[in-house]
């Protein structure tokens, strides 16, 4: 439709033909925010190039100057890959634009993802995603709009709303941000929320961190490999209990509450490479414990800056979990720097509203790839747990 840049205005779309299907494999969409490699973002950019693959309803790989790129849709949320619409909203945006030039204007680089609107000839095509009804308008993506494209996304959603158009024919479809919530709070049955002040009361804004916000932390829309591994760290493990925990490689090691969790599973990251990713949660007195480790391409990272990109990516997505709930952020300050064996990294100190935390950011290049651990915990409000047990614990080859 728009090759050679003919004109498709947004409105003149024709309904779209929507046929449901189940997946032969369904995949949850865990996305951890650790950029093993990442370069600054700079101002709004743009380039030109054919769509070479439609990874899903709000992904395209764009193949310009010889160069294959990833572009993530702007303000634009399809529904997860096992959620209604989630094949129609894919294949709905291959009719759109597959083997189609495109021009991409980003403003910033998230995850290994230029995040921007894809402009085909005249149409915007996150909007018409929008206003044909295979996707949200994803607000907590509105400041790198200006004010009448926020109008645009906005008055797409209600059109699409109002006809009844794809995802809208349901009465309440489920959003893909409350899709994982329920997904988080599907993997996080084994631990409870002990960042949180008690009360018998559980409304209103939490000034708390929990479990939840941390999770949620790592868990955004992108492409995933598999489905992740979730299971205990100790089929006898008991409240209280300490045991040492080892991969299976065994070449770190660290204490960990015996009755936490652990959760394995693969990522696409930066040059399109699966990534491993690994994550190690328990509480214990009302504090959180956590363990994250991956290993994917070098890029053009040191030690230290990788380490300080993995505090960064994960505070970003902990403040889009956490903005979206009460808008209280959590704030990293700068503490020692640290050398274990050849790896480097740095302390910092956490904090948001009432709840306080330590986190060690570590890496080391091995060969053409990184290595990044981020240890942490999170303290209650009132509470004041030794750091040194957990984090000093930590012993690595």
């Amino acid at each position: 439709m728009c090759e050679g840049w003919a004109t498709l205005p947004l409105t003149s779309r024709a309904k779209p033909t929507y046929k449901m299907t189940i997946p032969h494999v369904i995949r949850l969409l865990f996305l951890f925010a650790l950029p093993l490699a990442i370069c600054s973002p700079g101002s709004a950019a743009s380039l030109q190039g054919k769509v070479a693959e439609v990874v899903d309803g709000g992904t395209i790989a764009v193949v310009s100057a010889n160069h294959l790129l990833k572009v993530r849709l702007i303000a634009v949320a399809a529904p997860e890959q096992n959620q209604s619409y989630a094949d129609v909203a894919r294949q709905h945006l291959s009719d759109l634009i597959l083997n189609k030039y495109v021009v991409v204007s980003y403003s910033a680089l998230r995850d290994g993802y230029l995040v921007g609107q894809v402009l085909c000839g005249d149409m915007n095509v996150g909007a018409q995603m929008i206003r044909d009804g295979v996707a949200w308008y994803d607000k907590s993506d509105e400041q790198r709009l200006s004010e009448s494209e926020q109008r645009i996304y906005a008055s797409s959603q209600a059109a699409a709303r109002n006809e009844r158009r794809g995802l809208w024919q349901d009465e309440s479809p489920m959003s893909p941000w409350d899709f994982r919530k329920a997904l988080i709070a599907t993997a996080n049955t084994s631990i409870m929320s002990p960042l949180r002040e008690p009360s018998p009361i559980r409304r209103g804004n939490q000034a708390g961190l929990s479990s939840e916000d941390l999770m949620g932390g790592m868990i955004g829309p992108g492409s995933i490999s598999g489905k992740p591994d979730i299971r205990p760290l100790s089929r006898e493990g008991v409240a209280g209990r300490w045991l040492r925990y080892q991969p299976a490689d065994r070449h770190f090691s660290i204490l960990a509450p015996s009755d936490g969790v652990e959760m394995s599973y693969q990522v696409l990251g930066p040059q399109g490479k699966i990534l491993d990713i690994h994550y190690v949660i328990g509480s214990s007195d009302r504090t959180i414990y956590f363990l994250t480790w991956a290993k994917g391409p070098n890029g053009i990272s040191t030690d230290a800056s990788a380490a300080a990109d993995a505090v960064n990516g994960m505070l970003s997505e902990l403040n889009r979990v956490r903005e979206q709930r009460d808008h209280i952020l959590v704030t990293a300050t700068p503490g020692r720097v640290l050398r274990l064996n050849s790896y480097e990294g740095r302390e910092y100190a956490l904090t948001t509203g009432s709840v306080s935390g330590v986190i060690r950011a570590l890496s080391k290049q091995i060969g053409d790839e990184r290595e990044v651990f981020l240890i942490g915990l999170l303290n209650a409000p009132g509470t004041a747990a030794s750091d040194d047990k957990f984090l000093d614990s930590f012993k690595i080859r």
